[in-house]
């Protein structure tokens, strides 16, 4: 079971408290993270689909994990942003 996710429209804390949050737009730097830190050629198609996905995208279980593997090498921001639309 796959989920929805706008990489267009992700939400961030603006500080561990998370009274406030921003939206930013990471296709472009999520994608180039998948291309530079995972392998194979399912990160490979992951990364393209992300660069070039409009709006809200269906990403399958395998996409899923490699999306929070990915997440798990970034800041903890991230790791939660992206946590939470995989939960």
């Amino acid at each position: 079971m796959g989920k929805k996710i706008n990489f267009s429209r992700i939400e961030f804390k603006t500080d561990i408290s998370g009274k406030t949050v921003f939206v930013q737009d990471i296709r472009e730097d999520f994608a180039n993270l998948v291309y530079t830190k995972c392998s194979g050629i399912a990160a490979l198609e992951l990364a393209r689909k992300i660069y070039n996905s409009k709006d809200e995208e269906e990403y399958d279980d395998r996409e899923c994990e490699l999306i929070r593997a990915c997440a798990d090498t970034c800041t903890p921001q991230l790791i939660e942003s992206i946590t939470k639309l995989l939960e």
